[in-house]
C-alpha cells in the first residue's frame, strides 16, 4: 500500500533517530553529574589537601564536560559561541571575588563546528581561564580576562584567551608557578582535535587556540 511506503521513508524516521539521540546525550550528562558528584564527596574525605585539590579540579573540569554537552544538547545545531558563553558565565562566580571580569566576544558568526571540537575547546578554555583567575592577578589587584572568537585568513576558527594581569618573568616561569599540568592538558586536548594551542611568548599573555572547520588537521 502506498501508506505504508510512506511511512517507512527515512524522513518519517529522523524525528524519532533524534529523540534517540536526544535521551542518549540526557542520561549522558546525568551520568557526568553524577561522577562530579561523588568527586566531590571523595575531596572532602581525603586528609591530603594535595589530593583535595586534585579532587576539585577534576570535578570541574567533568562538570564544564557536563555543562557543554547540556548547552550543545539545546541548540538546533552545535554553537561555539553559546558554549563558551556559557563557559565564561560559569566561571565568573569565582572571579568576581577578586574583582576579576570575564568577558566575551565574537568577531563573526561561526557555523558548522562539530558538537565533539566545541566541547574539547570549552574544555581548553575552562582550563585557561581558570589558570588565570588563580595565577595572573596579585592578591587585592583587579582584573580582565578576555576570551575571544575569530577566524583567519585560512578559515579556521581561532580562540584566544587574554588578560591584563602584571607581567611575568617568562613563560617557563609563570607555568613553575602551577600552571604545568593545566598547561600539558590543554595541549593535549587541541592535539585530539587536530588543532594547535599556541602558548605566548613573554612580555605577552594572550593563548591562541587553532582548530580547523573541517576533518583534518590544522595547516601552520
Amino acid at each position: 500500500m502506498r501508506t505504508a511506503a510512506v511511512s517507512s521513508s527515512p524522513d518519517y524516521r529522523l524525528p524519532q533517530d533524534d529523540l534517540l539521540l536526544r535521551e542518549t546525550n540526557h542520561r549522558c550528562c546525568n551520568d557526568l553529574q553524577l561522577v562530579v558528584s561523588l568527586l566531590g564527596l571523595q575531596s572532602r574525605r581525603v586528609a591530603s589537601e594535595e589530593a583535595r585539590s586534585a579532587l576539585s579540579d577534576a570535578a570541574e573540569r567533568v562538570a564544564v564536560l557536563a555543562r557543554s554537552r547540556a548547552t550543545i544538547i539545546q541548540q538546533r545545531a552545535p554553537d561555539l559561541a553559546a558554549t563558551l558563553r556559557q563557559v565564561c558565565e560559569a566561571l565568573q562566580p569565582y572571579a568576581e571575588p577578586r574583582s576579576i571580569l570575564i568577558s566575551f566576544r565574537i568577531d563573526q558568526a561561526l557555523n558548522g563546528l562539530s558538537a565533539n571540537r566545541i566541547t574539547t575547546l570549552a574544555l581548553v578554555v575552562n582550563e585557561l581561564v581558570t589558570n588565570a583567575i588563580k595565577h595572573a592577578f596579585e592578591e587585592g589587584a583587579n582584573g580582565r580576562i578576555t576570551v575571544a572568537v575569530r577566524r583567519n585568513a585560512g578559515g579556521d576558527v581561532v580562540v584566544t584567551v587574554d588578560d591584563d594581569g602584571l607581567p611575568h618573568p617568562d613563560q617557563s616561569g609563570r607555568i613553575g608557578n602551577g600552571l604545568g599540568l593545566g598547561l600539558g592538558l590543554a595541549r593535549r586536548l587541541m592535539a585530539s582535535i587536530d588543532g594547535l594551542l599556541i602558548a605566548p611568548i613573554s612580555p605577552a599573555k594572550k593563548f591562541e587556540l587553532r582548530v580547523s572547520m573541517r576533518d583534518g588537521p590544522v595547516l601552520v
